[in-house]
């Protein structure tokens, strides 16, 4: 596990997210085209259920308000 891979040609933008029982963490990848306008999105789950989540700063670039 641990924080996801770089895909090359690929945006990458990252979503820093908790789990609903506070005791671990996520990371967001976003999977769309390298320069790409709009909203970063990632897409995961298994056909026929899908998730998509949308998301606009890539946190790598922001600082972080944890405590």
């Amino acid at each position: 596990m641990g924080e996801p891979e770089d895909v090359q040609g690929e945006c990458n933008a990252r979503l820093f997210i908790g789990d609903n029982f506070n005791d671990n963490h996520a990371t967001m990848r976003c999977q769309l085209e390298l320069g790409h306008s709009g909203m970063h999105e990632e897409k995961y789950g298994r056909e026929p259920q899908r998730v998509i989540v949308q998301w606009e700063v890539d946190e790598r670039e922001e600082p972080t308000n944890a405590k």
